[in-house]
């Protein structure tokens, strides 16, 4: 975490006994906390913290200011690129202090922002055809929305493509309905259905991007995906993900809806995004802190097997993105997917 000590005045020496009991009056420094460090993005919400010397948080008492501007909240967002000077101030016992400027240079984003919904779903679910019809039909209007479809057996071995880990995120998100579309992995968050729900996560800008090279040698799958940084993300606990999807998979679909005809059940229905394999666990590996710093590039590389769940390789998509956190209350920062054997650059 980026921090600025400022030393202030000697008149804080005669600060109020109470005050002083309070544990506020070695406030001879102030920290400005940043946990993105120097270098920030556009339009994205950046936490500050003022604390005093012994490591007190005066965030609450303070304000801060960008470029001499009060701000109504800690939280700041830059709406302008450039060179930003910022400076908190607190008044304790009638003394105003104030911290030098914590200068920022902030930047437009390098990386689009691309959204994942993650389909719970099954062959023998009679109102998922819906949830199938309206990601398809949202994913025809952004290619920027990026559907992993996560399948579950109702009674063992009634779904051909269950997912071998489909317990474990079942249990962490509390699924126990289907369909359930969970929006960027986000704990209870799931999906109305309404494709200006996902533009607006598409908006925000996000601080890192993906790029994914991928090939077949043999029954060897090589992976390597790439992360930059544009922002200092050392203080979060950064896990990337990188999954294994496969398309033009065919099975009879119940159908319990007016889509798709109302054909019940649907025969030979393809079924496509449909996760086969999560080469990182589902939950991801973790990116070493010191690979995280702003305009850093960070690569994580996988050769192994074709899952043996995979039918055929060359149909399958690898699905890579970002999480801070370990865990189902992790918060996506970004995702990317690009066909096995395509070069996928940062964009």
């Amino acid at each position: 975490m980026n921090k600025l000590l400022i030393v202030f005045s000697i008149i804080l020496l005669f600060v109020s006994c109470d005050i002083k009991e309070e544990g506020i009056s070695d406030a001879l420094i102030i920290e400005v906390d940043n946990p993105y460090g120097s270098q920030l993005i556009t339009d994205y919400p950046v936490p500050f913290q003022a604390k005093n010397l012994s490591g007190n948080d005066l965030t609450t008492a303070a304000v801060f200011y960008v470029d001499g501007v009060a701000q109504s909240t800690n939280e700041i967002v830059f709406d302008q690129a450039g060179s930003h000077e910022v400076k908190a101030s607190v008044t304790l016992d009638g003394q105003v202090i104030e911290s030098d400027p914590y200068i920022v240079n902030v930047i437009a984003p390098r990386h689009s922002t691309k959204v994942l919904v993650e389909d719970y779903t099954g062959t023998w679910c009679p109102n998922c055809p819906r949830v199938i019809y309206n990601l398809e039909q949202a994913v025809l209007q952004n290619d920027h929305i990026i559907p992993v479809s996560i399948h579950k057996s109702f009674i063992p071995g009634d779904d051909p493509f269950e997912f071998n880990d489909i317990q474990t995120l079942t249990n962490d998100y509390g699924i126990n309905q289907f369909p359930t579309p969970i929006v960027n992995r986000v704990l209870g968050k799931v999906w109305d259905e309404n494709y200006s729900t996902l533009q607006n996560e598409l908006n925000k800008p996000q601080g890192l991007g993906l790029a994914i090279n991928s090939g077949v040698s043999g029954n060897t799958l090589n992976v390597d995906v790439a992360v930059r940084f544009d922002m200092d993300f050392s203080q979060k606990n950064l896990n990337v993900v990188v999954c294994v999807t496969e398309n033009h998979l065919f099975a009879d679909q119940v159908n319990g809806t007016s889509y798709y005809g109302g054909q019940n059940p649907i025969p030979n229905f393809e079924h496509n995004h449909t996760l086969r394999a999560a080469l990182t666990g589902v939950y991801g590996e973790t990116i070493p802190a010191n690979q995280t710093g702003a305009d850093n590039v960070y690569h994580y590389q996988y050769s192994g097997a074709i899952p043996q769940d995979v039918t055929d390789i060359n149909n399958c998509d690898i699905v890579a993105f970002v999480l801070d956190g370990n865990d189902q209350n992790a918060k996506l920062i970004n995702i990317q997917k690009a066909a096995v054997g395509e070069n996928k650059d940062f964009d």
